[in-house]
């Protein structure tokens, strides 16, 4: 395993984030050219604090399923004001990307995964990749920054009703009023969003499911591929749900009707982006549109 700690800078931050490797490494019996979806991990915690409990056991665990796994341990406030973590998250995706060959990642299979508010951050990734206040400080085409796919977990997505107040303050602070608008993210929806998996439980009360409801919506009405699950129990910050992610003697908390979300998501990623991938990468099938069309 290749495993790394990559400070990341971009403009405005105090000091450089940090993206962890934990990549698998390759192989003759395992395959010596072999290349894996990667997932880049963003911790929850109300843009206030990172969870650990959603940081290093998730990318062990989708390591171990054979994927590239990065922990990005991105600013939070006060420090971590927007647009600082949504410019931290861009600059790890060109950098899974630039060093693919490293990582044994393939180039195209860059996917950004995140818990509550660290699924804000993944979404705003996913759909706000090509704001020029984001990306145009970094210096590079918004194209290097564009993932290819985003699972959301139990994650913050509007700023409206069912909001998670804490989340958009902390994020936005003194520019709350200016900005409410831009992070509700079922109303940033652009038509060429990259494909989608979220899931949440249906009795979280902390991050209210009408927040998945809103954005899963929102997808489908701009044409864009969304995987939901919806599962009956276990609140908020059930990470993998199982005794691998709570304190000793508070396993109990663990709720089993969600834990199958590791396994419906990594099936997602295999349908999408892996070994059973169907049909060609957007690119190729781009490139072969445009080639026909000058015939």
């Amino acid at each position: 395993m290749i495993h790394e700690r990559i400070p990341l800078t971009v403009p405005d931050a105090d000091g450089p984030a940090e993206l962890i490797t934990y990549a698998p490494d390759n192989f003759p019996e395992l395959g010596s050219d072999r290349q894996r979806p990667a997932v880049i991990i963003c911790p929850g915690g109300g843009y206030r604090f990172l969870s650990d409990r959603e940081g290093e056991p998730v990318a062990l665990r989708f390591a171990g399923l054979g994927f590239a796994a990065f922990l990005l341990r991105y600013h939070v406030a006060p420090q971590g004001r927007w647009p600082v973590p949504q410019r931290q998250l861009l600059s790890a995706v060109a950098y899974v990307r630039d060093n693919w060959e490293r990582y044994h990642v393939d180039p195209h299979a860059v996917v950004v995964m995140g818990f509550s508010a660290g699924g804000h951050l993944a979404g705003s990734a996913g759909l706000l990749w090509n704001k020029q206040e984001l990306y145009r400080p970094l210096r590079r085409r918004p194209s290097a920054f564009r993932p290819d796919g985003a699972v959301l977990c139990y994650p913050v997505v509007t700023s409206g009703a069912a909001a998670h107040r804490d989340s958009i303050e902390n994020l936005l602070g003194e520019r709350y009023g200016e900005l409410l608008e831009l992070v509700s993210l079922e109303k940033q929806v652009p038509r060429q969003a990259p494909p989608f998996f979220i899931w949440h439980n249906a009795d979280d009360v902390g991050v209210p499911v009408e927040n998945v409801l809103l954005l899963d919506k929102a997808l489908r009405a701009k044409g864009g591929a969304s995987e939901l699950h919806i599962y009956p129990s276990g609140g908020h910050g059930q990470s993998l749900a199982d005794h691998t992610v709570f304190a000793p003697g508070e396993d109990w908390r663990a709720s089993a009707p969600c834990a199958v979300w590791v396994n419906h998501c990594a099936a997602w990623l295999h349908r999408n982006f892996g070994d059973y991938a169907v049909g060609p990468h957007p690119d190729e099938a781009e490139k072969k549109k445009k080639k026909k069309g000058k015939k």
